[in-house]
């Protein structure tokens, strides 16, 4: 498995993504939030709005 398989199978074990197998050849996945997943966008949120504040702040600084 790559890089992206791995995370996408640890954010299914962590109960962040539900995982959902089509049937039928080539094999199809898709993957969508669970309800756990859909209460960490607020976080996600914040988190990206303060990257997007410091790294602006950071580059006037210099």
């Amino acid at each position: 498995m790559g890089p992206l398989s791995d995370r996408l199978a640890h954010l299914t074990e962590a109960g962040v993504l539900a995982r959902h197998r089509q049937p039928g050849w080539p094999p199809r996945v898709s993957y969508t939030l669970t309800a756990d997943g859909r209460r960490l966008g607020p976080v996600l949120q914040a988190l990206w709005d303060w990257g997007a504040e410091h790294q602006l702040s950071s580059t006037e600084s210099r």
